[in-house]
């Protein structure tokens, strides 16, 4: 059985990368803003690291992504899979030393994290159901 290279046009999906990144520092300005507000300066500055970790680690996955169309089906697999873990494991890695240094506050980088996270897959699921309608 022969496999081939699904054809895909990713400059259909420009678009919605620069909604999302939009989305993306609206969301963590405000963030940061409340955070300055309701907790100490050292608490706003972990939140804003961790939305710079965030929105670093969904750029890589997306280029990894969008490299893994260039492979067959079952090469594509294990290349994404394998920059997958080492996406995770230097996540990890750094996330662990800026709170063993104390140069983040952990709550902060977690809520950093989360809310580009969350707010990443709340826009893609609402252009994906506006486009599809």
């Amino acid at each position: 059985m022969a496999s081939k290279t699904i054809p895909v046009n990713f400059d259909a999906l420009n678009p919605l990368f620069i909604r999302i990144g939009v989305g993306n520092l609206i969301v963590a300005l405000v963030v940061f803003i409340v955070s300055i507000i309701a907790a100490s300066t050292f608490f706003a500055i972990s939140v804003i690291m961790g939305t710079v970790i965030g929105i670093i680690n969904l750029s890589v996955l997306a280029r990894t992504i969008k490299s893994g169309f260039l492979f067959k089906p079952d090469k594509a697999q294990s290349f994404v899979m394998k920059r997958y873990y080492l996406r995770l494991i230097a996540t990890l890695f750094i996330i662990g030393v800026l709170v063993s240094k104390n140069l983040a506050a952990p709550i902060g980088l977690i809520i950093g994290l989360s809310v580009i996270m969350i707010n990443t897959l709340t826009t893609t699921i609402y252009f994906a159901k506006r486009e599809s309608v």
